[in-house]
């Protein structure tokens, strides 16, 4: 018996012990489920590092509703061991209970409380819904959550674990006749598509009494997008609002209705739009962009309609200060967080945050560079003897050499970073300012197409505003706004976002710079650059974002004078002004709230670093060769937000090994060696010990075979050498034919193992550059 414990693997004791268990139980589930590619390459040879996908042993369902988290071990290893890692899982998908097994116990874990329990059977469903304090409406709702995904035959787009979640809180709510819910996901999560495919649900699953549903919006371009994206149901079915539909009696007719509050707010026949519908018509109303839709003059549409189920999108959180006083009664009744949640302190349905997009891979880290000017860090002082800051220029006195200068300086930028040819998004103070901020950048392109204003005032915005959102390279390349293009706005291959426009609202913060948080695998984008000019930046949320706890402050001058009693009144000119850089910071942002200074972040990297490798540059390459501590050392340094894409960006550092960063930041070293001067050394000094190493049977063809070898490592790095399928690459096929031929010809797959491991330590050994 003990001999055939010994021989169970993991993956026996999910097939034989932890698979019939579940079934037993009444689980649904999937295996392997891949809660996110992880973290993007800032830098190297491809986007993700497949080892640091985020995988979960189990997604435990029920009905397809998702419960808990399994996270499964060997038999004869401790159960216990899986408790921290189901435990993290649970929480990145936002479930309560995870459960840790070897297949003969089953250790509950309640991630909230912090309590456990531990069975000798895994919990029936029935029993995590209980602990939950929950019970679903089955008979009726059943439907909704199982009926299957929509999948595009075409895109082949896939819900994410993170939508379905949201899905599913959504759907558990509605089941539980909850009028109101509210939905926060960070910009570039897919809000949208999320909806989408709640809206299938519930419509293939007929579970509203009507199948009629409103999604409201307060821009054309968020309306246009909502109706693009419901695309798989049939023209027929899908309406959008306006006065010339309502006029023509054909506003009726359809399930899913879009429209704008301006238009609904429109008078037609003595009556406003909205009530040409019966209040109880729609099952269900989205409200897009709820923090600031449909709470001001528009409230009355929701109370209007208050009768259907109202879900409520958002990608920002509150704002501290808009918790710093006791809300009128009125105020109360309007405050997205009261209508939607009951409370003002009252929680989403379920969030999902820039942090935790960044950390799973499904949205682009940023780095950071605030360029202060001296007249944003001291002030102006006018003619007249009045004194300017940066929350006045451009709102109370103009400043063209001021302009000028971030023009100039974002072109130098631009250049030095590689990024002319790239779109950028530069957020301004008002219409004038943005007009002249893409003049002087046409200037300096020396071409009228490469940048443009995109603000309301333009005839043609929403033309502009559709070629700047085509992927490719099109022009405008910089697009100058003031607000325009802060939400709802995807342009996924935008690499820069400028902030000349100082701001006091976190909501507005985030939802510029969510301009450049989207993925786009056709440019390779890994990442994105914030310009900051303004100091616009004080503004990270560490929690939300996933930014800045060591923030440095610089102190600015942000004067604002008395507003002049005629707002007509022409506003000031500041001529001839000096303006030059100030100070210039750059910022390593990592996911868990931190935003450190570049110097600041070296010298903590380097206390790691030192500790690590007790204080030896010989130990940290030792640790380096062999392929087990190189991955406990990637994930030491990852743990402790050493990360070394970071590092080689800033650094300029593209062709160098990774240890050689690490030691070039751990040590002061003034220079480190290329991996190409790694492999130049290696034949000059060790060439005659390969030879000896090799012996003399096929000694000219395992020559050839190190030396191709050592190429791709030059170009790749060591972990491309450690895998098998590196030598079926055309390299090696067309010298050595198949990897199977190259192993037989070598002596067999042992000895080559135990060579790669010479050569590794002859490679990884101290020199200078």
């Amino acid at each position: 018996m003990l001999s055939k414990l010994s021989m169970r693997t993991e993956l026996q004791t999910c097939k034989e012990l932890i698979d019939p268990a579940l079934k037993a139980a009444g689980w649904s589930w999937n295996r392997e489920l891949v809660i996110g590619p992880g973290q993007v390459n800032i830098s190297g040879s491809t986007m993700y590092d497949e080892s640091q996908r985020i995988i979960a042993d189990y997604l435990l369902r029920f009905h397809n509703m998702p419960l808990a988290i399994l996270e499964a071990k060997a038999e004869l290893e401790d159960a216990s061991n899986g408790m921290q890692q189901g435990a993290r899982y649970a929480r990145r998908l936002g479930l309560r209970f995870s459960i840790a097994t070897n297949g003969h116990q089953y250790i509950v874990v309640d991630n909230e409380t912090g309590k456990f329990d531990c069975l000798n059977d895994p919990p029936t469903p029935i029993d995590i819904l209980k602990m939950m304090g929950r019970s679903a409406s089955w008979d009726s709702w059943r439907p909704a959550f199982e009926i299957p995904w929509h999948v595009d035959q075409v895109t082949q787009k896939r819900v994410r674990p993170y939508q379905e979640m949201a899905i599913f809180e959504s759907l558990y709510r509605f089941s539980q006749n909850q009028k109101r819910v509210l939905l926060l996901m960070a910009t570039g999560t897919g809000k949208t598509f999320t909806v989408f495919q709640l809206i299938w649900k519930l419509m293939q699953g007929n579970v509203l009494q009507k199948n009629r549903i409103l999604f409201l919006t307060d821009r054309n371009n968020l309306q246009d997008q909502a109706y693009r994206a419901f695309s798989a149901f049939p023209a027929a079915q899908r309406v959008v609002i306006n006065k010339e539909v309502v006029s023509q009696g054909a506003h009726r007719v359809g399930n899913i209705f879009f429209a704008n509050y301006q238009n609904l707010f429109e008078d037609l026949d003595g009556r406003r739009l909205y009530e040409h519908f019966e209040p109880d018509f729609f099952d269900l109303v989205v409200v897009d962009e709820c923090h600031r839709s449909g709470f001001g003059d528009w409230f009355a549409i929701l109370e209007y309609f208050g009768s259907a189920f109202q879900l409520g999108l958002t990608a920002t959180p509150r704002e501290l200060q808009d918790v710093s006083r006791p809300l009128t009664g009125d105020e109360a009744r309007r405050d997205t967080y009261t209508y939607f949640t009951g409370s003002r302190d009252g929680e989403p349905a379920y969030s999902y945050t820039l942090k935790q997009a960044i950390e799973d891979g499904y949205l682009v880290p940023y780095l950071l560079e605030e360029r202060l000017s001296n007249v944003d860090k001291g002030g102006y002082v006018a003619e007249d003897g009045a004194t300017y800051g940066t929350n006045n220029f451009e709102r109370d006195i103009r400043m063209p050499d001021r302009t000028r200068f971030i023009a100039e300086d974002l072109w130098a930028q631009l250049g030095l970073h590689g990024l002319r040819d790239e779109k950028a998004i530069i957020f301004c103070v008002d219409d004038t300012h943005a007009a002249f901020m893409a003049q002087e950048l046409r200037r300096l392109a020396a071409d009228d197409q490469f940048a443009a204003r995109i603000t309301r005032s333009e005839r043609n915005s929403r033309q502009l505003e559709k070629y700047f959102a085509e992927v490719g390279s099109g022009k405008p390349r910089i697009a100058t706004t003031v607000d325009l293009l802060s939400t709802g706005f995807d342009a996924p291959d935008v690499k820069v976002v400028v902030f000349a426009r100082p701001l006091k609202s976190s909501i507005l913060y985030k939802q510029m710079k969510g301009r450049g948080t989207r993925l786009c695998q056709d440019i390779d984008k890994r990442f994105f650059y914030i310009f900051d000019y303004v100091g616009a930046s004080s503004l990270e949320d560490s929690e939300f974002d996933g930014h800045p706890a060591n923030q440095q402050q610089i102190r600015m001058i942000r004067k604002t004078p008395k507003p002049r009693k005629d707002d007509t009144q022409q506003k000031p000119i500041g001529h001839g002004v000096n303006v030059f850089l100030s100070s210039s910071e750059k910022y390593v942002c990592l996911a868990d709230g931190r935003k450190i200074p570049f110097d600041d972040y070296c010298d903590q990297s380097r206390q790691v670093i030192q500790s690590i490798s007790t204080s030896k540059i010989e130990n940290l390459l030792d640790l380096w060769v062999d392929r087990k501590t190189r991955q406990d050392l990637r994930a030491e340094l990852k743990d402790r937000d050493i990360h070394l894409a970071a590092l080689r960006h800033y650094l300029e550092l593209e062709g160098t090994d990774d240890v050689d960063i690490l030691a070039k930041i751990g040590f002061e070293l003034p220079r480190v060696p290329m991996r190409h001067d790694r492999v130049t050394r290696f034949w000059a000094d060790d060439e005659q010990w390969l030879f000896d190493l090799l012996g003399e049977t096929h000694r000219s063809l395992k020559v050839d075979f190190w030396e191709t070898s050592l190429d791709h490592y030059a170009l790749y790095g060591i972990d491309d050498l450690e895998q098998g399928r590196t030598y079926s690459a055309p390299q090696f096929a067309e010298r050595f034919g198949s990897f199977a031929q190259i192993l037989d010809t070598y002596g067999g797959p042992q000895v080559m193992r135990q060579d790669l491991e010479e050569v590794k330590r002859h490679i990884y050994v101290p020199m200078a550059a």
